[in-house]
Formats: structure tokens, C-alpha cells, sequence
């Protein structure tokens, strides 16, 4: 089977082997588990139900066939909460126009972040929206339950729109080789020998050095998917016609990592509160469990020290029910005068909002919010704060939330709120707001 794209719909084992990292004696991987297909007979109908693909996960089982019913709960990294979050599966063998119902069972405290609108596909290319879920309990635990009729035999259900490791290498890698002043890298090996690729963007390469640095990565925790899609679509504005995008690659070298754990991505793991820490976590640390946080930080580094990064952008989600918004310390926490003006001037330019109890339930893919909060009620061994305590004194350092699990997080959705952001970074850069000196 392939996608519309003709993009092969490949399950784990085959992936990784096409990587290099199975051979004939899988053993080298022990801790790399896989689920095989289940496989349930009712009536002489036989029922598919698998996890076996490229970012499939989560504990799954069909408990009836007629109507199916199928009982699940998210990928747990140990600790519950927002480190148990991501699910994607098939069930295979069903009777188009058939009603099923998918029960999740939410445990004790109940999971956050509940997607009231599960993402459903034919074809692992175009997807949709459930109709609302709701609370039930059924033999005393509490469920969140959907109900879908199916249009064909075999359906894909996802925590969110999926954004798998593969589609890098398949889609975003043949670009850059076509498109002049862009440069794809591979950043490192993760632990598990997959490569971690990343993309520069520089038309000065040649000429000289640039102006201004920008660093843009995604998806240090698996499970939020929607942060690749912007980056994604962020990308492919940034390679585009668009004169404001031509304007930014003129005066900036642009690096943009679309998966930070690709380990995590790839197994279908939440990623989030995984031990020993996070990839969002321990930056801190002199030496981080990571190989791919220890790569950033000695890249970013370098750039400050060469006095060529301006702006660092870790893209994190969800951001459910809501507006795009930045976590970031208060004005008066931030260390210099330079980084508290240039932050000022680009949340001007974007059109920044403090978010409020008023503006939190309202949707929007174009409209910024930023939650201000005192520097010691922010995690100090995230990203940000390790690139605001540990670059020039004039780096912009921000986390933004991507508004997952809305009615417009749609890949369309997600272009228009990577288009707005990335006209706001051209035009605060090309307009010399940036304060260096």
C-alpha cells in the first residue's frame, strides 16, 4: 500500500532496518520493543489490530466484534500525566458503514489533555476529526468514548495529526537538495543509531557572513506532533518565493531541527518525563544523557560566541483549546537590557497578546499569546533557559506552545500559523529592530 504521495506506509521493523540497525540477530537493539499485529476471530470475521508502524503506540485491545469495540490507553513513559499522552493504531477487517466505539480509559487521577476530537485516516495521508467524545463510566473506571462509523475496512486513530520520522528523510530532504542556499545536515546519531537531521538555510554562504542567526527546533517530546508540522510548513515558506522569506535568507542563516527525539518519534513514544530526564529537560547538566541535546548546545555555542544567533525558538505543545503562545519569563527576570528591548520589539512585530482567563479558550492558529511568568516558576533546566543564560546578551529565547488538538491544528492550519510567524521573524530581522550592540 502506498500513501497519495507515494510514500510506501512502512511499520517499524522494516524503518529501522532500512537505517541499518537491525540485522539478521535483533538482539543488538534489546531495549527497541515492537508490537506485534493482534489478531481477533469473531464469528469467523478476523480483526486486525496493530501498532507495528513507523510512530504506532500506545496499549490497545479489541474486547468485542460485533460492534467492535476497542479499549485503550496512551503510551506511559512512567509517571502518568503529561508523560502519558500518545496513541496511534489500525484495526483492520471491518465492514464499511459499521459503527464502532473506542473507549480510553483515564485512570486515577484522570490524564490530562484529553483530545475531545480523535484524528482518523484511510490512508495515513488525509485525515479527519471524530465527532466529540465523552465521559462514561463502564465496570467502575472512568472512560473518555468515541463513537465512528467506518467507510472502509481498515481505519488508522491518532492522539493527533501524526508526524513521523520519515517523512524528513522522504519529503523535506529532497527539497533542500533542489533548493539553492539550503543545506541539509545529519546533527547526530541518537542513542539508538538513527540519524537526526536538520536543515540550514544561509545564501550568503558563499559572499559572507551572515547578519543575524536563527534557531528553530521541534518535537524534544514525541507526542506533540503539531510542532513538526510548523516547522515543516515553516521550512517550506522559508524556501519559497515569498519576499519575505527571500529577504530573511538574504540577511540570516536559518537552522531548523523538525525532530529532536527521533528515538521516541520512531517507537511511538509520548517522550515526555522519559528517564532519566526529557530532551526538554537537564540542560543544565555538563554533560547531558542526550547526544542530541549535548549537539545543540555545542552548535549553539559556537554561534554565540561568533556573535551569529539572535533568535531560539523550541517549539512545544499542546496548547489545547487555544491560542499559539510563548512561555517566557517576566520583563524585569530577564538578564540584559538588550534581550528585554529585542523581545519587546519581535512580540510587537508578531502582534504578541498576554494571554489572560479571557483570550485561553478562544482558537486561533494566527494569533500569538505569551503566558509571562516569574523566572523561578520556570523549569531552569529547559532549552530556553539554558539558551538565555548561556548565549550573547542580546538572544532572543523563547517556547512556544503549538495549539494542539483544535478543529483548525489541520496541516493547513498549522502552515498559516508557520507562515505568520515566520513573515513576523523577516520583518523584524530585514527592518534592523534586532539590537546587537
Amino acid at each position: 500500500m502506498t500513501n497519495s504521495d507515494d510514500r510506501p506506509v512502512q511499520n517499524r521493523r522494516n524503518f529501522i532496518k532500512q537505517v541499518g540497525l537491525i540485522t539478521g540477530c535483533s538482539s543488538i537493539l534489546p531495549d527497541l520493543a515492537f508490537n506485534e499485529p493482534k489478531v481477533f476471530v469473531y464469528d469467523k470475521e478476523r480483526l486486525v489490530l496493530s501498532t507495528d508502524f513507523v510512530c504506532g503506540g500506545g496499549n490497545v485491545e479489541l474486547i468485542a466484534g460485533k460492534p467492535a469495540t476497542i479499549r485503550f490507553s496512551p503510551h506511559n513513559e512512567g509517571e502518568r500525566g503529561w508523560g502519558q499522552m500518545w496513541w496511534y493504531f489500525l484495526l483492520d477487517g471491518l465492514r464499511p458503514g459499521e459503527k464502532i466505539q473506542l473507549q480510553m480509559e483515564l485512570g486515577s487521577p484522570p490524564l490530562p489533555g484529553i483530545n475531545k476530537n480523535i484524528l482518523f485516516s484511510y490512508d495515513q495521508e488525509v485525515w479527519g476529526r471524530s465527532d466529540s467524545g465523552k465521559l462514561e463510566t463502564i465496570e467502575g473506571k472512568e472512560y473518555f468514548v468515541y463513537q465512528h462509523i467506518v467507510r472502509a475496512t481498515k481505519v488508522w486513530f491518532a492522539y493527533e495529526l501524526p508526524y513521523p520520522a520519515d517523512l524528513v528523510e522522504e519529503t523535506l530532504l529532497p527539497i533542500s537538495k533542489i533548493t539553492p542556499g539550503v543545506e541539509a545536515f545529519t546533527l547526530c546519531k541518537t542513542r539508538k543509531g538513527l540519524d537526526v537531521y536538520g536543515f540550514k538555510l544561509n545564501t550568503l554562504a558563499i559572499s559572507g557572513k551572515p547578519k543575524y542567526g536563527i534557531w528553530l527546533q521541534a518535537r524534544a517530546h514525541a507526542f506533540e506532533t503539531g510542532t513538526s508540522w510548523v516547522l515543516h510548513e515553516l521550512l517550506l515558506w522559508l524556501c519559497s518565493s515569498d519576499p519575505d522569506a527571500a529577504k530573511l535568507r538574504q540577511q540570516t542563516e536559518i537552522t531548523v531541527l523538525p525532530i529532536v527525539d527521533v528515538d521516541a518519534v520512531t517507537e511511538g513514544r509520548t517522550g515526555k518525563n522519559q528517564k532519566p530526564y526529557d530532551h526538554n529537560r537537564g540542560w543544565d547538566k555538563e554533560i547531558s544523557h542526550w547526544p542530541e541535546v549535548n549537539r545543540i548546545k555545542s552548535l549553539i555555542k559556537e554561534k554565540s560566541n561568533s556573535n551569529t544567533l539572535d533568535l531560539f525558538i523550541d517549539l512545544h505543545g499542546p496548547g489545547n483549546d487555544t491560542r499559539p503562545y510563548f512561555i517566557v519569563p517576566r520583563d524585569e527576570d530577564l538578564p540584559t537590557d538588550k534581550q528585554r528591548d529585542n523581545r519587546r520589539s519581535f512580540f510587537e512585530i508578531l502582534g504578541v497578546r498576554d494571554l489572560s482567563s479571557q483570550t485561553l479558550p478562544s482558537q486561533s492558529m494566527t494569533l500569538f499569546h505569551a503566558s509571562k511568568r516569574p523566572l523561578a516558576k520556570i523549569a531552569q533546566d529547559t532549552s530556553s533557559c539554558w539558551v538565555m543564560a548561556n548565549t550573547n546578551d542580546a538572544v532572543i529565547s523563547l517556547t512556544l506552545e503549538v495549539n494542539m488538538n483544535t478543529p483548525l491544528s489541520t496541516r493547513s492550519g498549522y502552515a498559516e500559523e508557520a507562515k505568520v510567524l515566520g513573515k513576523a521573524i523577516s520583518r523584524y530581522f530585514t527592518n534592523n529592530l534586532h539590537r546587537k550592540e
